[in-house]
Formats: structure tokens, C-alpha cells, sequence
């Protein structure tokens, strides 16, 4: 992660804990925020005078979680404090979390008067511990099945309740656990002494190693450690003081909580930072109000992720006074791996994406008209999202999984960099023929192909095509049809020439479209597609192809219904033009092919719209 994103996750938790009354609201957490603990089992002390005593336990809806004082640690470890959320049995959570925190608590850095306090409280618990059991599972019985809660100490004093919060030995020891965890990791230490923060640029008494958020770099594994392989020496790497430890704390927690979307089998956290000024408060204010304003609109939106509660399709309206970070991550036993980040992207790059969306939306209105939409239904609208990426790099195709190259492809749209056409083609046509031999149809896949290549080419982002404007001619249906099948051809290779710059794409092309026009007449004569065998499960190259075309103008003329004599003539004429050893590869050579396979609708000659005529009169 680059410094500049670190110091812009500071600055976020900076404005995040301006409501703070002191630092230990920025550290502790609410056991209850994703809303399934909601009660407390308080197991409740008297003290008379610095005698403490056991009272019982006492069932309490959590309220101001701040006063349990509960930060949370992974796996067997204990807590920060002796609260702590009941796992999958009450028993083991008492055991293994609340009677050992009480157990192993470092007395070294607090006062002798706390340290009596805590040993007090410590001797009657441990007096009562099988008592406090038996009450804390009857206690728990009176809550559904579905219901948790945590665990804590409350102490009656002078008739008021008293919570950890109000004791000095479980501050000081929240603090100290919080400030622990900044250097003490994988058996070791690693702190520098008067060093320099890498986040506030400031001279500071101590600086740690492990307070960057999020794991990007691995400190037990030697080669990440800066200087050699001597672990204590990991602070080098981005030593951070304990003031913006604690910041990146707060900013870690404000953006996974408010600016954490899905992505595809995925999540991303989105990191704003600003291009000019330092105040963080009017670009959170900003994305805090487009949420809500999104929740409660209900508008349908033209987004270009899975997620309903993604804000690109808003940020991308700001002017370009911040840039994003998008931080894409897995969740492995609630550690984040970070699979990708895409650092730097303005307003006005997220804006040209939806752009270039929308005007292949647009393209696309005739094949959903003519070709995707029957006319006694409602119409199919194809729209551009990753999703029509994800489609032909899934998570798990077989034993391989396409994370990796989805995600870079991801990358390349995001920043602008180039993506290679062919592998595209080799994807999509995978894909194609995966459908094409399990007699599947293989209009969605072909078509969302086709649209993946536009929007790319919309971007000026693939390779080996010429980098410039499109044709933006849209085509109408109206105009289409009011056309002779010539000039049809020519206005649809026209509309799209970047994709149809050679006679040999032209020829294959239109060989598809007779093609499928064979298939049809098989399969109302016979309700069986033989000429499918043909076209060798869509594996075709040059040879293939010219071979083809005779062979379809023959089954055309046994079954009588050869009414394609001017489209053969013009892929004849096509032919001709390409000469021999066409460039392109068989993967695009099968794409077109397939393609024209499913736009065969487009190019209907008279003689099948007069008998669809009788056909739905008869």
C-alpha cells in the first residue's frame, strides 16, 4: 500500500474520532455492530469499602456499549478486556475468554492500588466460579436460541451500577493491549526509539511496526523485512507513533463499516483521498449523504457492479477535488487478504467509464430488439457491468479458478491500460463452445462477448486495434428492414468496423448467418439439427470455413428452400477478396462465426418473412 493511501486512511479515522470524547471511544468496539448481540450477562459484584463480594448475574440489553469496554481479538486468544462475546457454548467462552483474561493479566504497567483492585475482583470470581456458571446459563436460557450476548463485569457500589469503563485498571489495560498489538507479533517485538512516523512526518519516542491496517507486508517471512532478516527490525518498513496507530485504527474501522461493497465473489473498500486540501470532512460528509440519499430514493440505477449500495455511479458526478482507492480483498478466518488495489482513480475516470457504458447500451438497442426480444414478450435490454466480464473468468471453471485474471482485467479498465484482444477471444469462446456442445444456446454468451469487446474497444482499450472514435452509428430497426439486403450487410459492417476491418471476418461473419439459417430450415423439417456435426463444435479455422460454404449451399438446395442465393454470392465475393492465409486466428475466425450464427435475425430476406407471414396464419 503506498504511503499516500496510509496517511489518507489516517486522516479519515483523524475526522472520524472528532466526536470522541477521548481516546478510548476510537479504540473500543460495539460487540453489537452487525446487530446479533444485543443482550449483556453482567456478572455482577458488590464492593463495601474495597471488599468485593458475588451478587449474581444480571440480563441487561445492550445499550451505550462503551461502557463494557470490548475489543475483540481472533481465535482462542482473550479480549482486551474480560468482556467478551459468547462463542458457540457459554461454557468455553467463560473458561477459555473470562476466567483466563483474569488469570493472565499483566499487572507490570498499572499502579499497586489497581492492581489490588483487580486481584480482589479476581479472588471472588474464581471463589464463585462455579456458582457464576450455573447462573450464567440460567440467565441465558431466558434468551431465543438466535440470540447472543456478551459476558462482562458490573460492580454495585453506593446502590449505582458500575461497568469497566468506570475503572481505571481496565482502561489502562485496554490501552495497553491496544498499544501491544502496534509491536508485539509472531513471538517478538519490533519498535524503533526516537524515529521518525512515516504517516505524520514527525520525530516521535517510539514508533511501531505493525499498525498499518491492512496485512501488506509479511513480517515473518524475511524478505519483507526492510535491512535483512532480523525481525525486530520490521518497524523500518512503515514505522508508525502511536497517535496515528490509532488514527489508522479509527479510519480502518469508518471505511470498512461505511465504504465496504461487493464485487463479483469479491469486496472492495473504497479509500478517498484528497487531490487538494487536508479536510476529510467534506468528502465523507459527501459519500455519507449519497448513501443515504440512494437507500431512501428507491431509483432504479445504471450501476456497473453487483452491489445495490455501490456509490460509482455517484462519486463519478464530483469534480475531481479527490482521487479513490479501491482496495479488493478476501476474508480468510477474518483476516483480510488483499488480492488488489487500484490506487488514483478521479471522478472523471469513473465518469468516462459510465460514459462509454451507456453509448454501447445504445449500440446495442437493435439486438435487443430484433434478436433477444420475441415479439409477444417483453423486451431484453442488454447492460454493461463487470458481471459481463466475471461471465467468461468465473471464480471455478473446472478445477481452475479465473480470480486472478479477472481481476487484473479489472485493473486494466480502471486505469486505462491495454487488454489483450486475443486472450479476450480465447475466453469468450470458451465459454461459447462450452454451450455450443452441450446444446446449449450460445446467443447470451456471444452476445455479451460482443458487448465486452465494445465497451473495450469505447475505452480505446484493446490491443491491436487502432485507437480512435467508433463509427456511432446506432442502428435502427425501422431503417434496418426498410433496407435491401446489400446495403443492409454494408450499414451493419459500417456501424461496426472496428470489428469488421477484413473481408475474412466479413465472409465468416455472414457464412454464420447462412449457417444458422440452415439449421432453422433442419429443424422445422426434421426437429433435429444434423449440420450441427459440421461445424466441428465451433473449433473452425480458415480451411473450415471456405470448405463450409458449398456444403451449406448444397443442404439449402436439397430441401428446396434456398432463398439465400444473394447473401452466398456475397460471401462468395468476400472470399475472393481475403485471399489465402487470413491473419486472423481460429478463436476470432470461430467468434465471428458464432456471432453471425446469433444475428441471423438481422438478415432475413423476403421469402422467410413471406413464410413466417402464413405460418402464423395458417
Amino acid at each position: 500500500m503506498v504511503i499516500h493511501v496510509i496517511e489518507a486512511v489516517s486522516r479519515i479515522g483523524e475526522h472520524a474520532q472528532s466526536g470522541c470524547a477521548d481516546l478510548l471511544d476510537a479504540i473500543v468496539e460495539n460487540p453489537n455492530s452487525n446487530g446479533r448481540y444485543r443482550h449483556a450477562l453482567v456478572v455482577t459484584l458488590e464492593d463495601r469499602n474495597g471488599d468485593f463480594s458475588y451478587r449474581g448475574v444480571e440480563l441487561e440489553e445492550l445499550k451505550d456499549y462503551r461502557r463494557y469496554l470490548y475489543k475483540g481479538k481472533k481465535g482462542n486468544a482473550t479480549d482486551a478486556t474480560p468482556t467478551c462475546k459468547i462463542a458457540k457454548d457459554i461454557e468455553t467462552t467463560f473458561n477459555k475468554k473470562f476466567l483466563r483474561w483474569l488469570e493472565t493479566a499483566d499487572h507490570s504497567s498499572i499502579s499497586v492500588e489497581e492492581s489490588t483492585t483487580l486481584e480482589r475482583m479476581k479472588d471472588v470470581i474464581f471463589s464463585n466460579k462455579d456458582k457464576i456458571l450455573e447462573d450464567l446459563k440460567e440467565k441465558r436460557s431466558h434468551l431465543k436460541s438466535t440470540e447472543n450476548c456478551i459476558i462482562t463485569i458490573g460492580v454495585l457500589k453506593d446502590g449505582d451500577m458500575r461497568y469497566l469503563a468506570d475503572y481505571a485498571v481496565f482502561r489502562n489495560a485496554l490501552l495497553k493491549k491496544s498499544c501491544d498489538r502496534y509491536f508485539r507479533k509472531y513471538g517478538g517485538e519490533s519498535r524503533g526509539i526516537d524515529a521518525l512516523c512515516s504517516v505524520c512526518k514527525e520525530q516521535k519516542d517510539e514508533v511501531y511496526a505493525y499498525a498499518i491496517p491492512w496485512p501488506f507486508h509479511t513480517f515473518d517471512k524475511p524478505g519483507f523485512i526492510a535491512g535483512g532478516f532480523r525481525q525486530s527490525d520490521a518497524w523500518k518498513n512503515t514505522p508508525v507513533c502511536f497517535n496515528c496507530a490509532t488514527n489508522l485504527d479509527a479510519g480502518k474501522k469508518y471505511i470498512e463499516e461505511n465504504l465496504d461493497f461487493s464485487f463479483y465473489g469479491f469486496r472492495y473498500l473504497l479509500i478517498p483521498k484528497l487531490v487538494i486540501g487536508d479536510d476529510y470532512k467534506e468528502i465523507l460528509d459527501i459519500l455519507s449523504s449519497m448513501k443515504k440519499e440512494l437507500k431512501m430514493s428507491g431509483k432504479t440505477r445504471n450501476r456497473i457492479t453487483d452491489d445495490e449500495d455501490d456509490i460509482l455511479d455517484v462519486v463519478k458526478d464530483q469534480k475531481d477535488f479527490f482521487s479513490n482507492s479501491l482496495l479488493f480483498y478476501r476474508k480468510d478466518n477474518s483476516a483480510y487478504r488483499i488480492l488488489l488495489h487500484i490506487d488514483g482513480i478521479l471522478p472523471s475516470r469513473l465518469r468516462r467509464l459510465f460514459e462509454a457504458k451507456e453509448r454501447v447500451e445504445g449500440l446495442f438497442g437493435i439486438y435487443n430488439e430484433m434478436v433477444l426480444s420475441d415479439e409477444k414478450d417483453k423486451k431484453i435490454e442488454m447492460r454493461f457491468d463487470f458481471g459481463v466480464l466475471r461471465r467468461f473468468f468465473p471464480r471455478e471453471s473446472g478445477s481452475v479458478t479465473h480470480d486472478k485474471m479477472f481481476l487484473e482485467i479489472v485493473n486494466s479498465i480502471f486505469v486505462g491500460r491495454a487488454v489483450d484482444r486475443h486472450l479476450l477471444i480465447s475466453f469468450i469462446m470458451k465459454r461459447i463452445r462450452d454451450d455450443f456442445v452441450h446444446e446449449q444456446s450460445t446467443q447470451m454468451n456471444t452476445l455479451n462477448g460482443f458487448l465486452l469487446l465494445h465497451y473495450l474497444r469505447e475505452l480505446n482499450l484493446l490491443k491491436d486495434l487502432e485507437v480512435g472514435k467508433m463509427s456511432g452509428i446506432i442502428l435502427k430497426r425501422e431503417e434496418i428492414e426498410a433496407l435491401p439486403l446489400d446495403e443492409r450487410i454494408e450499414r451493419f459492417f459500417e456501424a461496426n468496423r472496428e470489428f469488421f476491418d477484413s473481408d475474412a471476418k466479413k465472409a465468416t461473419f455472414l457464412e454464420g448467418v447462412l449457417a444458422q439459417k440452415l439449421l432453422n430450415i433442419q429443424w422445422t423439417e426434421k426437429k433435429a439439427r444434423p449440420f450441427y456435426t459440421k461445424l466441428h463444435g465451433l473449433r473452425l479455422n480458415e480451411a473450415m470455413i471456405k470448405r463450409l460454404l458449398p456444403e451449406i449451399q448444397n443442404k439449402l438446395e436439397e430441401y428446396g428452400k434456398n432463398y439465400y442465393r444473394e447473401l452466398e454470392e456475397i460471401i462468395a465475393k468476400h472470399f475472393v477478396l481475403s485471399g489465402q492465409r487470413w491473419k486472423e486466428t481460429d478463436d476470432e475466425l470461430s467468434f465471428y462465426f458464432v456471432l453471425g450464427m446469433n444475428l441471423h435475425k438481422i438478415f432475413k430476406v423476403d421469402k422467410e418473412i413471406e413464410e413466417k407471414e402464413m405460418e402464423e396464419t395458417a
